[in-house]
């Protein structure tokens, strides 16, 4: 039987508090993939779970440097990108990147990708809005890959979840899911039940003391749904 690797968490190296800037309290520094990345939080901000890295995200970020996961020339597109640190690092990997989350958090992104991706890079990286199951005919179904990390918190944010990775994933697109247990593992893994209904969906990576997996997922087709029920 395949065993996922476990793989110790990357952390910040370094960090810097800040005063007077309304958006960001602190400067989280992290090194991976060759880059050094400076991301901007607000723990004690009042728009919560976009404020601030959460480990799902660094597990996305420490799996590509481990499997030496590049982007070069793919369209990938981030689900709930909070701070953007994991579009960030696939832009810098050479993906045409398209980060989302909810308009109130776009402007927080936009900084942060100012802090981290050189003038030639940013032609290639779109901070836009994408409500789940609201603004999905506004975004193509041709992407490479999807990237979401640390996006099921609510039992009525699942059928919207599936319902924008249905639309934005064709047979071709791999998406890489990452979620901490921790937080509500009863609804998190009744969320990964729900799309693996829709999804071929393996467990490529755990992080054991975070309690992080990170899963591969690829669209299911008549044929992969024939040889599951068979």
């Amino acid at each position: 039987m395949f065993e996922p690797k476990m793989m110790k968490l990357m952390q910040r190296v370094s960090f810097l508090r800040i005063h007077g800037d309304d958006d960001f309290k602190i400067i989280d520094y992290y090194q991976t993939c060759g880059f050094k990345l400076e991301i901007g939080v607000n723990p004690s901000s009042e728009q919560g779970f976009g404020s601030t890295v959460w480990e799902a995200a660094l597990g996305l970020c420490q799996y590509f440097e481990e499997e030496g996961i590049r982007f070069s020339e793919k369209k990938v597109i981030e689900l709930g990108a909070g701070t953007g640190i994991v579009s960030i690092l696939a832009a810098l990997l050479g993906g045409n990147v398209t980060i989302t989350d909810k308009p109130e958090l776009l402007n927080r992104i936009e900084r942060n990708v100012s802090f981290n991706i050189p003038s030639s890079f940013k032609p290639q990286v779109k901070v836009r809005a994408l409500r789940w199951g609201l603004d999905n005919s506004l975004f193509p179904s041709d992407y490479d890959y999807i990237l979401c990390s640390d996006i099921m918190y609510f039992h009525d944010s699942i059928p919207s979840i599936l319902e924008t990775l249905l639309h934005l994933s064709n047979e071709k697109t791999t998406i890489y899911f990452a979620s901490n247990l921790s937080y509500g593992m009863n609804l998190t893994r009744q969320g990964h039940v729900t799309l693996s209904q829709y999804f071929q969906t393996e467990l490529v990576c755990r992080y054991n003391v975070e309690d992080v997996n990170v899963y591969r997922m690829r669209l299911n087709t008549p044929s992969t749904l024939q040889l599951h029920n068979s």
